[in-house]
């Protein structure tokens, strides 16, 4: 086990690299740059700007500083917000992300799970078509639609909810928490039906209710173990996703998450900004699928590494 995680250590960092490497060049590809606006520059300012950010240099000479500074962990100042680091809105904006997504997806493991174990256990019941019903209803509402809609009706209509703005753990986290978790209930709901439908019909589980083991005993202690890996594979990439992608969520509800930061660093062009975020969300990306790896040998005993 610990020769493997060295080596999916290991080969995290170039990984990183090159993902960080296209980004650079996509950025440097796309027109335009942070200074250029509506109105024309004077080419005095422009080649003063150009000189302070060391864009009058070759390409393989900013590369490879920006490429240094990664490897560093610095990313540098960001271009719009003036005179803030990178890291430190990194250090700000992370948990955010990280209390919306960890949430939601606690939220979306609660429910999918119960409701994706109980449409198995009553295979072609009205329970289990009702669930899956709602499962394919969750997973065809994109959040853009969920989010405004829940706004329109909680928030605008019945007043119960606060609209928007982050305070922390409070009552403003629930609409978002709903949006962002509701796509999520729905495949886990359904990953966990197949996967315990799989299961109860496996030799082992007839050979412990021949044991005498009551329905509850073979069900916690057996079915769940294996039912549930297709959910555990589901987990690294989803959770990778919610913490360090939220974009549209954010931006509906006026949160200061990375996703947020994201959208703005884009629209303005802030590089230092988007290879700061792009690092951090490939490094989580990579991290959360080594922890999936590393959990599938617990789970499943057929597994070694």
């Amino acid at each position: 086990m610990l020769s493997f995680l060295v080596r999916r250590l290991i080969i995290t960092v170039p990984m990183v690299l090159v993902v960080v490497s296209l980004t650079w060049g996509l950025v440097r590809l796309a027109p335009g740059n942070f200074y250029t606006g509506e109105r024309a520059i004077p080419p005095a300012i422009v080649e003063n700007l150009r000189q302070k950010y060391g864009l009058d240099r070759p390409w393989y000479v900013q590369y490879g500083k920006m490429m240094a500074n990664t490897a560093r962990g610095d990313f540098g100042t960001s271009l719009k917000y003036l005179g803030q680091p990178v890291n430190e809105i990194l250090r700000h904006s992370v948990p955010v992300s990280a209390t919306l997504g960890l949430l939601a997806y606690a939220l979306a493991l609660v429910v999918g799970i119960v409701s994706g174990t109980l449409a198995a256990l009553r295979q072609n019941s009205r329970l289990d078509y009702s669930s899956m019903a709602a499962a394919m209803v969750g997973i065809s509402i994109p959040n853009f639609v969920l989010g405004p809609l829940l706004v329109m009706v909680f928030s605008l209509t019945l007043f119960w909810l606060p609209p928007a703005r982050w305070e922390g753990f409070s009552l403003n986290l629930v609409m978002p928490v709903i949006t962002l978790a509701a796509v999520y209930m729905a495949y886990i709901a359904r990953l966990t039906r197949s996967g315990m439908l799989e299961v109860l019909r496996s030799n082992y589980i007839r050979t412990a209710r021949a044991k005498g083991l009551s329905d509850r005993q073979v069900l916690i202690r057996h079915a769940l173990r294996g039912g549930l890996l297709p959910v555990v594979s589901f987990s690294g990439p989803a959770l990778a996703y919610l913490i360090t992608g939220t974009v549209v969520v954010e931006r509906i509800f006026a949160l200061p998450g990375l996703g947020n930061y994201f959208i703005n660093a884009n629209l303005n062009r802030d590089e230092p900004l988007i290879i700061g975020i792009v690092a951090f969300t490939s490094i989580a990306i990579l991290l959360f699928n080594l922890a999936v790896d590393v959990a599938y040998g617990f789970i499943d005993p057929r597994v070694r590494y």
